[in-house]
């Protein structure tokens, strides 16, 4: 079902410290710390030190469109390359858990007039699960899954990929020690 899992957190100050990581940004840091699968979208985004990594940050301001069709959230990697929007969704379940979605951005070229390395992945889907302070983010991949994104997120919300998603958990590993 899932093509990739990926678990991302705001590190712990001490953490960041010990990994020449700044403390005390204004725009949260997400770090991988675990992964399970593969996604070849995800190769522009890892660092030369081998890290996954995201920035979340608002739309308001950044990205010109009527509120209507602007996620909240986008998460930028690597290179200032987004990697999605995120379209967070109410299903009225006041659960501690945020349900949300995204896809990788189309355009051929990036602002820069570089090519737009997620492009050829523009028909994938991502789903998100976070907590409502974005201090952990984890992501679910499905390729060629764009067009059936609200049908899984809304499946997703309502715990029919329960066991899809325990396995992926399972499975991962990390991809960096930050730990050591």
């Amino acid at each position: 079902m899932f093509d990739c899992y990926i678990k991302l957190q705001q590190l712990p100050d001490e953490v960041k410290r010990a990994n020449k990581i700044k403390v005390g940004a204004k725009i949260p840091r997400l770090d991988c710390v675990t992964m399970a699968g593969y996604y070849e979208g995800l190769k522009p985004l890892f660092s030369s030190k081998g890290q996954l990594k995201f920035y979340l940050q608002q739309t308001r301001g950044l990205i010109n469109s009527s509120d209507q069709r602007r996620a909240g959230y986008f998460l930028m990697g690597e290179k200032s390359i987004n990697f999605s929007s995120v379209f967070l969704q109410d299903f009225g379940n006041d659960q501690e858990q945020c349900f949300g979605y995204g896809e990788p951005n189309d355009n051929p070229t990036l602002k820069n007039g570089d090519s737009n390395p997620m492009q050829p992945f523009s028909n994938d889907a991502y789903l998100f699960i976070t907590d409502s302070m974005f201090t952990e983010i984890e992501i679910l991949i499905i390729s060629d899954g764009r067009y059936l994104i609200q049908g899984y997120l809304k499946q997703l919300a309502n715990g029919a990929f329960n066991d899809a998603l325990k396995a992926m958990r399972e499975q991962a590993k990390p991809i960096f020690n930050y730990w050591q």
